[in-house]
């Protein structure tokens, strides 16, 4: 018995351990080195210079600092611009293409591309269509008399056309997560709607959406999580710009690691949006446990 147990656990080590070695030099030693670092001060372009000790200065100095605290509001502001439209337009979007229509497999499969493409080429593609002097969009605006608009450079336009391409690529993602729900969900309370005389759209709002919320809320808490790493689009359509209107908090930690070289300041910037994302996905996994209780 006991040298059978002792090959199962030789066999589980022997299969696993590639795979824990693999997660431990991709995850846990960067975690624990970026720490470490947060706590140092240490500039990348000058690695000579020792790494000194500066304790939690970096982090008081992140509390008190107008640009961070400017990067986490265009981040939740970022956050509530597209979110708000991915949830509404991928809900609408899958209660139509759940419909047994004729085509509607080829139209699914045409409405998730954008959600294949890297965020880099996404970003690509919308700055052809925001280029100032030939952009498509001031073309076709230019149809109607409207003269060409500052789709990047402009400080109260940049974030929304920032949140147009992020609406454009992740409402695909959305839209399945609800459709697998809708196909998902029991059919006698849709039943018993029916019988009571209930119209589509009393059905909608009183039978699908109350069912669908765990799921609309996990859509939601996964697209924050995702707002808060949004770097590639803000790269290459703004750099952040105009200014500090499209400088998003993973953009911010960037500018201070790679830009700046204060690898310290960087690692305990990104420990306090860690703490933000934790706090953040807490609270919606606790209503989420709520709603299912109920």
């Amino acid at each position: 018995m006991n040298r059978a147990r002792l090959s199962d656990v030789k066999m589980i080590l022997l299969f696993l351990g590639p795979a824990l070695a693999v997660l431990f030099f991709t995850t846990i030693y960067p975690l624990i080195y970026a720490a470490v670092l947060s706590f140092r001060q240490y500039n990348l372009a000058k690695p000579y210079i020792p790494r000194i000790f500066v304790g939690i200065s970096h982090y008081v100095s992140l509390l008190s600092s107008g640009r961070f605290f400017n990067s986490l509001y265009v981040t939740f502001k970022l956050m509530a611009l597209a979110i708000s439209v991915e949830l509404i337009l991928g809900f609408a979007l899958a209660l139509l293409l759940t419909q047994k229509l004729r085509g509607m497999r080829v139209i699914r499969t045409l409405f998730m591309i954008p959600m294949m493409i890297s965020p880099v080429v996404v970003g690509l593609i919308w700055l052809f269509f925001y280029y100032p002097g030939l952009g498509y969009l001031n073309y076709f605006l230019s149809f109607l008399n409207v003269g060409p608009l500052r789709w990047l450079g402009g400080p109260n336009v940049a974030l929304y056309s920032i949140a147009i391409a992020d609406i454009w690529q992740w409402t695909p993602f959305v839209m399945l997560g609800v459709a697998a729900g809708l196909h998902a969900l029991p059919i006698e309370p849709f039943e018993a709607a029916r019988i009571d005389g209930c119209s589509k759209l009393q059905t909608l709002f009183h039978v699908t959406i109350p069912l669908l919320k765990p799921v609309l809320i996990s859509l939601f808490l996964l697209r924050s999580i995702d707002c808060f790493k949004l770097y590639d689009i803000v790269f290459v359509l703004t750099k952040g710009g105009p200014g500090t209107t499209t400088e998003v908090v993973s953009f911010y930690i960037y500018r201070e690691g790679f830009t700046l070289w204060r690898m310290g300041y960087g690692a305990a910037a990104s420990f306090i949006v860690l703490a933000v994302i934790v706090g953040f996905s807490t609270l919606f996994i606790r209503t989420l446990k709520a709603e299912a209780k109920r």
